[in-house]
């Protein structure tokens, strides 16, 4: 009896040792990742607040401020925002499909091919895809007709697809296949299931990939430089704060402040908005969400 008691409290003591180690281990490793945080996202943010909110010299006021009052701010701003989720829209209206696809097949030669298919134009400069897609479509249309939203929305989906199908592509291949199963025993079709089992399923994942398709088209710089023909007709907000970012002038430069900061509000609203609507949605139906 003493022999397992004995033994017993040798157990604790070295589940309490195993479990002291680990999370000293764990602390350890997030050190990195916490300096690389302070230097390169707090730090740099901090930054263009105090450049934003500090008045310049000979000034009396925030003169900075007055762009973000001007119609032609919003304009572009709203631009940015309409052209981006319309584009995120048709990320998913293809990436969807072409994630199943890939994820259920039995041949690994054909998911090896159909995924190096999506992600080996990412190893090219986005620069270089802008341009490639204009010099094709200039070959084969008058440029004229190519300086227009559609245009643009084209090359935002060209360019940023592969960040809407990867995520998707990540949890459909673990999706369990008795929960398939289970919606052919209950009678439903191919496209309820669909609907009702593989969407519910996905939804992390698509709010993932349509965040980011949204956000990296919204700020992009590349669209309105390198693809349109005459992109000082088509600006988005990346382009605006493009031509501040003059760090030689102070009075650019807090400007470009100014236009990050507001950007960076609208863009966490818009964020919060994909994320928290579809959460009050699935906390109303107690459970619509599959974890």
């Amino acid at each position: 009896m003493q022999i397992r008691v004995q033994a017993a409290k040798t157990n604790k003591k070295t589940k309490r040792l195993v479990a002291g180690n680990i999370s000293k281990l764990q602390i350890s490793l997030l050190i990195p990742y916490i300096l690389f945080a302070i230097l390169f996202i707090i730090l740099p943010m901090v930054l263009i607040f105090i450049y934003a909110l500090k008045p310049i010299d000979g000034q009396n006021r925030l003169d900075n401020w007055d762009i973000i009052a001007k119609g032609s701010t919003w304009l572009i701003i709203f631009r940015s925002l309409w052209t981006g989720i319309i584009a995120a829209t048709f990320a998913l209206i293809i990436g969807f499909p072409y994630a199943y696809i890939i994820s259920k097949s039995k041949s690994k030669i054909f998911r090896t091919l159909s995924l190096s298919l999506m992600l080996s134009p990412m190893a090219i400069f986005t620069i270089s895809k802008a341009l490639a897609v204009r010099g094709l479509f200039s070959a084969i249309f008058d440029e004229n007709y190519l300086n227009n939203n559609a245009f643009a929305i084209f090359g935002m989906v060209y360019l940023f697809l592969p960040f809407m199908i990867m995520p998707l592509y990540q949890v459909l291949k673990d999706m369990p296949k008795n929960i398939l199963e289970a919606s052919e025993d209950l009678g439903y079709s191919k496209i309820q299931t669909i609907f009702k089992v593989i969407l519910p399923y996905c939804t992390k994942a698509i709010l993932s990939g349509f965040g980011v398709v949204l956000m990296m088209s919204a700020t992009s710089i590349i669209i309105s430089d390198k693809l349109l023909p005459n992109g000082s007709q088509k600006q988005l907000i990346g382009n605006l704060i493009n031509q501040f970012a003059n760090t030689a002038n102070p009075f650019d430069l807090a400007n470009a402040s100014s236009l990050v900061i507001i950007t960076l509000l609208v863009l966490l609203a818009i964020y919060g908005i994909i994320y928290g609507i579809p959460y009050l949605i699935a906390k109303k139906r107690q459970g619509g969400i599959y974890e």
